[in-house]
């Protein structure tokens, strides 16, 4: 009996998968593409074969003359897309010592200090016993070990390790990690820190050069032998902190160093920490290591890494050390390669004691050696520890804190949006040229005909499906939609949603607009609806590449606008954006003047509200820099004279603006449409009126 009733369910599930293929291989009518998303309209495709062409363009130095005139600027183009320029204030670390614990050989510290005012770093120094002061020193920045930090197993072998070697250790728990992973230091929070020129890089390697100051107060440690390690993320402070602290003697990064086309084109998708906004259109990785030169460095990685292609770190150090060679210091920069995987093996951990013994101690000849078996104590070890109950001090502030800090001071210093029409027009046109200039610059524009992928009927009405190609390297797709019997040019309405094609249509607004003759386009910018791929790998690339994805999206709309209003069969175009879709709508709408009005709903009031952990916006609207130059109301400021709505706008937690709130954005939007003589031109509309907004505001608009 149990033998038939197993075999009626075996039946019962072959039955139902067999089913379940059959309609999973029905096609979705709302779908452009029958097949698939064809690489030709993957907005992740063509984010990384553009930063690949752009990487292979950097080519190595003539000569040393040659590399001497470029190695200015290209610090500072580091730094600058670090965040780093201009070098912060460096304030008082006010030191706190909290704990001392005796071990075997070595004693252990537990500190804090504040690398900018109120922002904790919690430390452990581990510091040798029986060696003659002054001793070197070796800062040791933890990797994505979220929960542990500092006291994460394989980092503190690391540690003992190279304690034992002679080694005052500093280990700190990077921002997020460890003692300091709570609400508001969340790494995704570099997203939102873009928007004002900060990055996650930004906060490490600072706490990194702050690690510096604490050292060189210390009368146990030789303050010119310092040196740096860590693995994977901390490999990432170290190999971008060498270059930009020349007080680091050496540095030893493991699992981290690759290439930029490398690791771009194979390493898939990577934390955002890694990626620096238009960095690929500067440097590749092999320059900025040969700003470090002749100062030691050394890569250690796995051979069999797949997040970063051993291929690209080769290449990297090979072309380093034909800087390094420039400064007959080409055996001062190595690579070391361990038959593994991603992780800080023995092997590498072994390199990276003789590296250091080299050149920070005068001993052997940069050999491996080999490290003893290192017991570990319980990783609940109040010793190890800063603050014993757990809790950061009363007045710590998080990264959301400085980052908004830093867009609150960034926003009150907007100059005013001038209402006397000569002024504005100055204005408006410095502004949209600062614009273009923050977002990558304005794309080649592209002349394409829509193509026809065939059509389907809904709720009566044929629905066209086209690609329209808005690169040369990217196509977007899109549902055309006409009110049957309609004669004559139409208006059109450019429609987007986040959710997509689909949802776009099932807005009771769009059903209003196609009641009118009025012809609908619901459309996909590109990496959204039918083109979305991986977010926060598509969104990080397009960082790197210098052309966020908000920007790229605007472009979408943009020639989306140009290549419609072409047609005979339209005139007027707008374009109506939901939710976190309206900033493209507006952006599009605030850069080029193919698009004749503009609405939004539901959408954030203020860039500065979409700054907080977790992030309340989509990944894709963190332009980096952009609050450097301007925000939402400048962006509605620069449509003017067009008509323009602003309905129901929303708040960081997606809730109404309050009428303060909503005067602070819509003030300098009016000042502007005073200026045109278009006074009546811009609406904001809240409350309960709003949900119709939108379509009184698109049909009056359009039709005559």
């Amino acid at each position: 009996m149990k033998f038939l009733q197993s075999a009626i369910a075996m039946a019962l599930l072959v039955s139902a998968a067999i089913t379940g293929s059959a309609l999973a291989a029905e096609p979705d009518p709302w779908n452009v593409y029958q097949d698939g998303l064809p690489s030709s309209a993957s907005a992740l495709r063509f984010n990384i074969d553009a930063c690949v062409e752009i990487s292979r363009q950097h080519v190595d130095p003539a000569g040393k003359q040659a590399w001497e005139n470029a190695k200015e600027p290209l610090a500072n183009e580091l730094r600058d897309a670090i965040g780093l320029l201009p070098w912060p204030e460096k304030t008082p670390l006010n030191v706190q010592v909290t704990g001392r614990a005796d071990r075997d050989g070595y004693t252990i510290e537990n500190l804090a200090f504040q690398s900018f005012p109120g922002f904790y770093v919690t430390a452990n120094l581990y510091v040798p016993k029986g060696i003659e002061e002054p001793m070197p020193a070796i800062v040791v920045t933890a990797g994505h070990a979220m929960e542990e930090g500092k006291n994460y197993d394989l980092y503190r072998t690391a540690q003992l390790g190279l304690v034992r070697q002679g080694y005052v250790v500093l280990a700190y728990d990077p921002v997020g990690q460890g003692e300091r992973r709570l609400r508001g230091n969340g790494h995704a929070v570099s997203y939102p820190a873009m928007l004002v020129g900060h990055t996650n890089l930004r906060y490490m390697l600072w706490d990194s050069i702050r690690s510096v100051d604490y050292l060189e107060t210390r009368a146990d440690v030789d303050p010119k032998r310092i040196g740096i390690a860590g693995n994977s993320g901390g490999g990432l402070n170290t190999m971008y902190a060498m270059p930009v602290e020349s007080r680091f003697a050496a540095g030893a990064s493991f699992c981290c160093l690759c290439s930029y086309e490398a690791w771009i084109k194979d390493g898939g998708n990577h934390c955002i920490c890694n990626h620096l906004p238009g960095i690929a259109q500067h440097m590749e990785q092999f320059q900025f290591v040969g700003l470090a030169a002749p100062r030691p460095f050394m890569a250690g990685n796995g051979q069999k890494d797949p997040i970063f292609p051993i291929g690209g770190t080769r290449d990297t150090i090979r072309r380093a050390q034909q800087i390094y060679g420039l400064y007959d210091s080409a055996d001062q920069v190595a690579l070391s390669e361990a038959p593994a995987g991603h992780g800080w093996s023995k092997p590498l951990r072994e390199a990276g004691y003789g590296w250091f013994n080299r050149f920070l101690q005068g001993r052997g000849d940069g050999s491996p050696v080999a490290e003893p078996e290192i017991p570990l104590e319980d990783r609940s070890s109040k010793d190890l520890y800063v603050f014993k109950d757990g809790k950061l001090p009363a007045d710590a502030k998080t990264y959301v804190d400085l980052v908004r800090e830093e867009a609150d001071r960034l926003v009150q210093g907007y100059a005013d949006v001038p209402s006397d029409a000569d002024e504005y027009a100055a204005w408006a046109k410095d502004l949209r040229g600062k614009l273009w200039e923050t977002l990558g610059g304005k794309p080649v524009e592209f002349e394409s005909a829509p193509a026809d992928h065939g059509a389907f009927d809904w709720e009566g009405r044929s629905v066209k499906r086209l690609s329209i190609r808005t690169e040369r390297d990217l196509e977007v797709p899109a549902l055309l939609i006409q009110p049957e019997d309609a004669q004559g040019p139409l208006p059109l309405v450019i429609v987007l949603d986040a959710g997509g094609k689909q949802a776009a249509m099932k807005s009771e607004t769009v059903g209003r607009l196609l009641d009118q003759p009025i012809a609908v386009l619901a459309l996909d910018v590109r990496s959204l609806g039918e083109g979305k791929v991986n977010p926060n790998q598509c969104a990080s690339d397009a960082i790197v590449l210098g052309r966020p994805l908000l920007a790229q999206q605007a472009w979408d709309v943009i020639s989306t606008a140009r290549t419609l209003s072409g047609q005979e069969e339209f005139d007027k175009v707008a374009v109506y954006g939901r939710g976190s879709t309206g900033l493209i709508a507006m952006l599009a709408a605030a850069l080029s003047d193919e698009i004749d009005a503009v609405a939004t709903q539901w959408t954030i009031g203020s860039f500065v509200d979409a700054i907080a952990d977790p992030l309340p916006q989509p990944m894709w609207v963190y332009a980096p820099n952009l609050l450097k130059v301007a925000d939402v109301s400048q962006l509605a400021a620069l449509c003017a004279p067009r008509p323009l709505l602003l309905a129901n706008p929303v708040d960081g937690k997606k809730s109404s603006l309050s009428d303060a709130e909503g005067k602070v954005l819509f003030d300098p939007v009016l000042a502007a449409y005073r200026a045109t003589a278009a006074e009546f031109g811009a609406q904001l509309a809240t409350g309960k009126e709003s949900d119709q907004a939108a379509g009184d505001f698109l049909i009056k608009t359009l039709l005559p």
